[in-house]
């Protein structure tokens, strides 16, 4: 093992338990891999800091924003695939959106530049006080909710983009996104923890 990287991950563990304490966050799960193989993974913390559940690496999380990298990916599988361009207008491929969202292209959803705001108009999902918007409610507020800013004038980071391009995905597909991506992301890529 290279020099550097057996003090990293003696140090990052240690950065680690320190970042969880200064922000007060319950537990932490740490994978490192390389060249294909899992060198190091442990959990720090709790599942359930109230029972004193210690966390360990088969524990889940929520998948937040990381979900973005899934939509990512299968946005440019439909790309590779001539079922969609980049600079198509996402209007070519979801209907009933906000016309200035309709002029949006897919690269610029894609890369927060599209203008939209960061959250449809209830984002207490955030909390675990409400699930996800339904895509009705979420293509609902895309009518109903004009870009904040003008698209390629700087970078708007947007959750309510991003389940636009889910709405994309299954325009374009006929599936519903959960079994597309599941199938043609997560499967393909070999992920069985997902």
């Amino acid at each position: 093992m290279d020099r550097w990287l057996g003090a990293a991950l003696d140090y990052i563990p240690r950065w680690l338990e320190f970042q969880m304490r200064a922000f007060d966050r319950p537990g932490c799960i740490l994978a490192v891999v390389r060249n294909g193989k899992i060198i190091d993974e442990r959990a720090f913390g709790f599942a359930d800091a109230i029972r004193a559940v210690p966390l360990t690496p088969r524990h889940r999380f929520r998948v937040a924003s990381h979900s973005k990298s899934f939509t990512a990916a299968g946005i440019l599988k439909l790309r590779e695939r001539g079922r969609l361009k980049l600079d198509d207008a996402i209007g070519q491929h979801v209907g009933g959106l906000n016309p200035a969202i309709a002029r949006a292209t897919v690269q610029q959803v894609l890369s927060h530049s599209a203008g939209i705001r960061r959250e449809v108009v209830d984002g207490a999902y955030f909390a675990d006080r409400r699930p996800f918007p339904a895509a009705a409610q979420l293509a609902a507020d895309l009518k109903d909710s004009p870009p904040v800013i003008e698209a390629n004038t700087r970078l708007k980071y947007s959750n309510a983009g991003y389940g636009l391009l889910g709405l994309l995905i299954e325009a374009v597909t006929g599936e519903p996104y959960r079994a597309w991506i599941r199938r043609e992301v997560i499967e393909a890529a070999g992920l069985t923890e997902t």
